[in-house]
């Protein structure tokens, strides 16, 4: 077109890069692009003289940039649609699963369900569902990676410190490598206190997780729940409760009366308080206290939350698969470690 409207008189000739311009807001694209392609399709001949030309061909611009661009290939999709499509139903069966969770444990842990199926990575799924391509939509999956700033905890001295300080456990509790060591906390509703909320409770090395709801956000309410866990593992309690690291809140006042075992000056645990402004004293509790918030919003008046609605989400977070427990869930390895302690009957205390 250039050359054309140079050798003809009367013609208009724009200029090249006038011409190139008015291309690139034609085709939709950007002048740097469109001087890319004329590059990738330039190529040189010789004519009879063996005198060189240069010349546009379309062709040797689609080969250059193919290469560079490739074109999607979903044959990879086809072939694992099987295995796509059961990584969907284990998901929703249990909204609180990730897509690696999912992915290897049925690796790891459940080989004969996938023996004949053609398979793809956490990577290759993530990309199907950013892509749009599978049922699961960016919204379904439970957490995305979220990066967190660096943390100034507020420096504060208590007057009055309740009970133990955290500073005072044993190293050996926060390697998580014995079993009986917890983690407690309250999840309210509206924040007058009069309103219910939930006890919970994280072993630290399982990771498994109660909760369990109160009427009001009380310490006399704490306390009952506590004597009500005791008298369900009678005298295996000391073996399976033997500390309990708290927050500072009022509702934990009766440290004393926990440690003591009912109408006896027998010690049935050790109670632990977090410093002040430390949630990272209680990293596993705050994290399960979160996936809470999956399916009853904040403000929610605990007492209006049925029975079943309680026990179904604490069935799913302890049966939620963990990386971080070689992709088994917390219910499995917690049932595990009653065993060794020979409670075989009185188990799980929510599913009595």
């Amino acid at each position: 077109m250039i050359q054309f409207n140079a050798s003809h008189p009367g013609k208009r000739n724009i200029g090249k890069t006038q011409f190139i311009r008015e291309v690139a807001s034609t085709g939709g694209t950007t002048v740097s692009n469109v001087y890319s392609v004329i590059q990738d399709a330039t190529i040189t001949i010789k004519d009879t003289h063996l005198k060189i030309h240069y010349e546009l061909s379309a062709m040797a611009a689609f080969e250059k940039r193919s290469k560079i661009h490739k074109i999607p290939n979903n044959s990879k999709f086809e072939e694992s649609k099987e295995f796509i499509f059961l990584v969907e139903q284990e998901i929703k069966s249990n909204r609180l699963s990730s897509i690696d969770e999912t992915i290897n444990h049925l690796r790891i842990h459940q080989p004969d369900r996938i023996k004949n199926m053609v398979t793809g990575s956490t990577k290759t799924f993530y990309n199907y569902v950013h892509q749009g391509k599978t049922s699961i939509r960016p919204l379904d999956l439970p957490r995305m990676v979220r990066r967190k700033t660096k943390k100034n905890w507020k420096s504060y001295i208590p007057t009055r410190q309740k009970g133990t300080s955290i500073t005072e456990r044993p190293e050996y509790i926060k390697d998580r490598e014995e079993f009986g060591h917890w983690e407690g906390d309250l999840v309210t509703g509206p924040r007058d206190g009069q309103n219910g909320a939930y006890l919970t409770l994280i072993e630290r090395k399982t990771r498994f997780y109660y909760m369990i709801p109160i009427s009001t956000k009380s310490s006399k309410q704490v306390y009952m729940q506590i004597n009500k866990l005791h008298k369900f593992y009678g005298d295996s309690f000391k073996d399976i409760f033997k500390s309990i690291t708290f927050d500072n809140g009022s509702e934990f006042s009766r440290w004393k009366d926990i440690e003591q075992k009912p109408k006896s000056e027998e010690k049935r645990t050790t109670v632990y308080f977090g410093r002040p402004y430390h949630s990272c004293d209680r990293t596993s509790n705050e994290n399960c206290n979160g996936l809470i918030r999956y399916f009853i919003a904040k403000g929610t008046d605990i007492n209006t939350i049925d029975k079943e609605t309680t026990i179904d989400i604490n069935n799913k977070i302890n049966q939620k698969k963990r990386k971080i427990l070689g992709y088994l869930s917390s219910e499995e390895l917690f049932l595990n470690e009653l065993a060794k302690l020979n409670v075989t009957d009185n188990t799980i205390f929510y599913k009595i």
